[in-house]
């Protein structure tokens, strides 16, 4: 049911716009209720009127939070009469009658839905959600501190469910649409890509037993859940070329426990041919083990986690390698070291842009990361095209011919 208390998108951001509510009893004994406000625009006085004291008070909250403008007011009215679903009975059948994701992403969707959606939007009905609720909402996000990557994938799943919402006949628009999402602040590149020295380094500081997970992830480019499911079967270590394949990867089931189940998107199943370098690391990991077993494991034979990966593994990697020290212990100014720190997922960046400063076609790139689309790979990495960098640069050089800075004086 809904109720005054549950709903607060307002929370968090400042309303001027005030509308009351006024009692009235009937000449037969029964009461109404009747919310007044006066139009922001037309400054002209407005009412709706209700026989539920809880409806009135429901009424008046989406007006306040609206500002009261008259064009939202009878789709207010008749939505609090009506009773359809909620936010979060529409976004929960939404997410039921998704037919095309695991069990993982439908909890996951879940997850957004409990902690991002149902708290500020989900007890409003679903028919009197407008531009403004998702434009505050939004905001409210961002004020918060969620990065704009996870309040875009947010939104997702609210103009999804919205859109289904209107197939099911729930309301006739998607609110959603047109609302400008928050973009990122950060003034550095949200990848950092290695240097052939710079991974050079860190692999030195990698532990052994991870060094040939590591070296594949970066020689390949796969993802980390595509790597450490692969098993010796998935090898042909001595086509020509060499090759693996990639038909699966570790998902979270809906109670989050890890299984292998098919690779991200169709495009992600491929075949990704191996450098020799690389053939001379794995032909020893894969020998004597069964064709169906784990092809990396951590030191105990079991599924490698990422996050004890990273904890145990990859950040201590990173401190030496940012932070070298001496055999006694201190800081060792003389010595190499990084200046950035990477994040595991930077090695499919790494290897990415390896291949297009030795010429690799976008489209050849495309398949080899397994991009469902060709413009997530130019979207993310058009940038680093050397011919097309150097192209510019001449332009630009031709732009400036036989400019020239004054002389100081």
């Amino acid at each position: 049911m809904l109720t005054e208390s549950s709903l607060s998108l307002t929370r968090g951001a400042i309303f001027v716009f005030m509308a009351s509510i006024r009692e009235r009893v009937r000449a037969d004994g029964t009461r109404s209720f009747a919310v007044l406000w006066r139009d922001p625009e037309t400054k002209r006085q407005s009412s709706l009127t209700y026989d539920d004291e809880n409806d009135a008070r429901v009424a008046k909250h989406l007006l306040e939070v609206t500002g009261g403008h008259t064009d939202e007011a009878a789709q207010i009215a008749d939505a609090v009469r009506h009773h359809g679903p909620s936010v979060v009975e529409a976004v929960s059948e939404h997410i039921d009658l998704l037919t095309a994701v695991g069990p993982d992403t439908r909890a996951g969707y879940r997850t957004q839905l409990r902690r991002h959606i149902a708290p500020t939007l989900g007890s409003y009905p679903v028919a009197v959600i407008s531009y403004r609720h998702v434009a505050g909402w939004i905001r409210s996000m961002s004020d918060s501190g969620l990065s704009p990557k996870t309040i875009a994938n947010i939104h997702g799943l609210l103009s999804a469910s919205m859109s289904t919402a209107v197939r099911l006949g729930y309301r006739t628009d998607n609110p959603c649409v047109g609302v400008q999402l928050p973009k990122s602040q950060l003034t550095q590149d949200e990848m950092t890509v290695l240097t052939r020295g710079e991974f050079a380094l860190l692999l030195s500081h990698v532990q052994p037993h991870y060094q040939p997970l590591v070296l594949l992830l970066v020689a390949t480019g796969l993802r980390w859940g595509e790597a450490t499911a692969l098993t010796p079967g998935d090898l042909d270590l001595f086509a020509s070329p060499p090759t693996l394949r990639v038909t699966k990867a570790w998902k979270r089931d809906g109670e989050r426990h890890w299984y292998v189940g098919p690779p991200k998107t169709k495009r992600a199943r491929r075949t990704v041919s191996l450098p020799d370098e690389l053939v001379d690391v794995l032909l020893p990991l894969a020998a004597g083990k069964a064709p169906n077993a784990l092809l990396f494991t951590n030191t105990v034979g079991q599924q490698i986690s990422s996050s004890r990966f990273w904890t145990t593994t990859w950040t201590p990697a990173l401190d030496a390698a940012t932070g070298p020290r001496r055999g006694d212990g201190l800081p060792d100014p003389d010595a190499p070291r990084l200046t950035r720190r990477p994040r595991v997922h930077d090695l499919r960046h790494t290897h990415a842009s390896w291949m297009i400063a030795a010429g690799t076609d976008l489209f050849v790139l495309q398949r080899r990361l397994g991009h469902e689309s060709i413009t997530t790979t130019t979207e993310t990495y058009a940038h680093l095209l050397p011919d097309q960098q150097a192209a510019a640069a001449a332009a630009a050089g031709r732009a400036l011919g036989g400019l020239g800075l004054a002389p100081r004086t």
